[in-house]
């Protein structure tokens, strides 16, 4: 009787805990974690257990997975390839260069290689021969199947491995009783879905994944203490199953389990190391996809909005609104009014995220910006309409009173009625641009002049019945709005014009804070990317450096902002009219000739390349952002300073001929930097422009 009453207490006790635990990681957690396994790399390109360990090619795999869940990135991956490289012997990997290959580690190795994009065939090729001889015993045989999954392959030993690990279970699908019957039902479920096969009692397989989960959230291999290897084990059938059992019991299990330097341990009174980071960071990934979250919230060059404690910053009805558990909430026994919760500051041209929740999808609410309060309760301006018959929508509260534009087919497919959605509204001048789940919801352009062009943020409940509405990960990022000043010395962003043969072509100059005639300053010559082609002069500083810059609170340079109608390459129309624009500017403002960067993102990466690579006499130094260049760029730029980024989830013609460029640099001699942010699809400009680093580098660098 006694040791019941201690059980139970016990597991009330781990209830109280979880419940007041962090629920899920915060960018701050995902950036330690970041920096933490970083530092592990040695200089052969591999990574330590933990720091001042040597190398291995099972610490190096975890690394390169933990860096990729936490958003973080390889300080030398091209050094990292060829760390990986180097451990395959006989066909098979080894833990260290020179040593014995074995199944597990050779798993383990393609499962770096897949990591790094390594695009070997025949490496891929000897390691499919080496499982044959070689992965025999069940252990073996479920990492043989990751690793193949991993490399997109097929093994022709798949139907055999399949059939043993169907043995884990009984015939019929069920599996055998006893406290370790969720691990062998991940374990089976898992092994046979990576393989392309199915399940032949999928209702059973879940249920006893979903029984396993103890009182604490997490999962043991065989009813012992909960840890996050066996959590991992049975959380990965189920995503893939896409089922989800008690997350916030996990998260808070995940929590837990976290240390003061931002690794994790396996239990929740171990210590950190870097197997636990591994699974706590994959765990996590999971957790929020399930509820449909963005696994990571890219924060570069954001600035949060709500701050996860209280509603500084924000008025409103504090009857309706509160801040509970980092989310702002909207709640209501039923409405006769329209109740709102505003910003206090005013924005103009911005990017908004947000990530937001309807609690069983019941009930209407929105995210107004450009909007006034009126008389009443009421607000006027655009909505991004969320509820029944409006999700997506772009719709005009109290103004116009009409949905302006409804969302795109493809933008509702995409839809979580009942969890978590993500909404980045970008208003740029009279362009308004809604993204629903990373997919475009509404294109809009105002065509009324008289339609305010600022205004406040706010988030709404509707009038009607009871609801519930969530938000979080409210963040915006502000951009510039350049215009014809009066002062054209004056700080800020000017629209200027500049004549070609072609005709006069409009764009924007950035004069820095503090601007004295009696010195003399860098020059930064900006190439936007493709999606701000035109006309207009003006939406080229506000995608990439120039917000930025306005995040920083200003550089102390002269900065350049062209617009393409086309293309960069060197021999162009506009690649030439970029050269004007910039000899107008050093003409009408005191640029250092030999202190001129040039810089761009995408088709402004490629740009780079091409112009810098025309003109390099030009220029001090090169910084192309997910754009690659010809060879005969490459050599022309070899006397260039170079820094190269690119998200490893952008494009293979993009991440991976930017990676093609460096190596040929390299190998020719000259000494680029290079980074590849793990995860991070195309806009990996955020991240390098938003690097203090990054900046700090362009405006040192000098012609000699």
């Amino acid at each position: 009787m006694r040791r019941r009453s201690i059980r139970t207490l016990a597991a009330v006790l781990i209830l109280v805990a979880a419940a007041s635990a962090i629920r899920a990681q915060t960018p701050a957690d995902f950036a330690q974690t970041g920096a933490y396994i970083a530092s592990l790399q040695n200089k052969d390109g591999g990574f330590g257990s933990a720091p001042g360990q040597a190398s291995t090619l099972g610490s190096t795999s975890s690394a390169l997975r933990i860096l990729k869940y936490v958003g973080g990135s390889v300080p030398d991956v091209l050094n990292c390839i060829k760390y990986v490289k180097s451990c395959q012997v006989d066909g098979g990997f080894a833990p260290t260069p020179g040593g014995k290959a074995d199944s597990l580690t050779t798993s383990t190795g393609l499962l770096a290689a897949a990591e790094l994009k390594i695009v070997d065939k025949p490496l891929v090729d000897s390691a499919i021969a080496y499982f044959h001889e070689h992965a025999k015993e069940d252990e073996q045989v479920r990492m043989a199947v990751a690793a193949m999954e991993a490399v997109d392959s097929l093994s022709p030993d798949s139907p055999r491995w399949m059939e043993q690990i169907q043995k884990l279970g009984n015939p019929d699908g069920t599996f055998r009783e006893g406290p370790g019957q969720a691990f062998a039902a991940g374990t089976v479920a898992a092994t046979l879905l990576r393989a392309g096969g199915s399940l032949v009692n999928r209702d059973a397989a879940v249920s006893a994944m979903k029984a396993g989960q103890q009182a604490d959230g997490g999962w043991s291999k065989d009813g012992g203490p909960s840890d996050l290897g066996s959590s991992y084990r049975i959380m990965r059938a189920l995503y893939m199953l896409k089922e989800k059992p008690d997350l916030d019991r996990l998260r808070s299990f995940i929590a837990r389990c976290r240390k003061s330097d931002g690794t994790y341990s396996t239990t929740p009174d171990g210590q950190g190391n870097l197997g636990g980071t591994y699974f706590a960071s994959i765990l996590t990934n999971w957790s929020r996809k399930l509820d449909g979250e963005p696994p990571i919230v890219e924060t570069a060059g954001f600035v949060p909005l709500f701050n996860g404690r209280d509603l500084t910053g924000w008025e409103g009805d504090t009857t309706v609104w509160s801040a509970r558990d980092g989310m702002i909430v909207g709640k209501s026994n039923g409405l006769k009014n329209n109740v709102f919760l505003a910003t206090k500051e005013s924005y103009r041209d911005f990017v908004l995220s947000l990530s937001f929740r309807v609690i069983d999808g019941k009930g209407n609410t929105g995210v107004q910006f450009r909007s006034v309060r009126i008389p009443g309760t009421e607000m006027s301006g655009y909505q991004a309409d969320i509820g029944e018959g409006y999700w997506g929508s772009l719709y005009d509260e109290s103004r116009r009173k009409k949905t302006l534009v409804t969302a795109s087919k493809e933008a509702l497919e995409k839809l979580n009625k009942k969890d978590w959605n993500q909404y980045v509204i970008r208003a740029f001048g009279d362009k308004i641009t809604t993204y629903l789940n990373g997919v475009t919801s509404v294109s809009y352009t105002e065509t009324d002049p008289t339609v305010a062009r600022d205004g406040l943020i706010a988030l709404q409940v509707h009038s009607g019945g009871p609801m519930e509405v969530q938000f979080k990960d409210v963040m915006i990022q502000r951009v510039p709005s350049p215009g014809v000043w009066a002062d054209p010395k004056a700080a800020g962003f000017h629209l200027r014009t500049v004549a070609t043969p072609e005709g006069d072509r409009k764009y924007t100059v950035y004069v820095p804070q503090g601007y004295d005639e009696s010195k003399t300053y860098p020059g930064v010559l900006f190439l936007h990317g493709a999606g701000e082609r035109g006309e207009d002069g003006t939406i080229p500083s506000q995608v990439g450096l120039g917000p930025a810059i306005v995040h920083r609170g200003g550089i102390p340079a002269v900065v350049v902002f062209p617009q393409a109608r086309k293309t960069w390459q060197s021999d162009s129309d506009d690649a030439k009219a970029a050269l004007q624009a910039l000899d107008d500017v050093m003409k009408a403002y005191k640029v250092d000739p030999a202190r001129i960067v040039v810089t761009g993102l995408s088709m402004g990466g490629m740009g780079t390349w091409s112009i810098g690579g025309q003109n390099p006499q030009k220029f001090a130094a090169a910084v192309p952002i997910c754009g690659p260049g010809k060879p005969e760029d490459v050599v022309n730029l070899l006397k260039t300073p170079m820094r190269a980024f690119v998200g490893d989830d952008d494009s293979p013609k993009l991440h991976l001929g930017l990676r093609m460029n460096i190596e040929a640099f390299r190998n020719a001699g000259g000494h680029p930097g290079y980074t590849e942010y793990r995860n991070v699809p195309h806009n990996s400009w955020d991240r390098a422009y938003n690097d203090p680093e990054t900046i700090d580098w362009m405006l040192t660098q000098k012609r000699p």
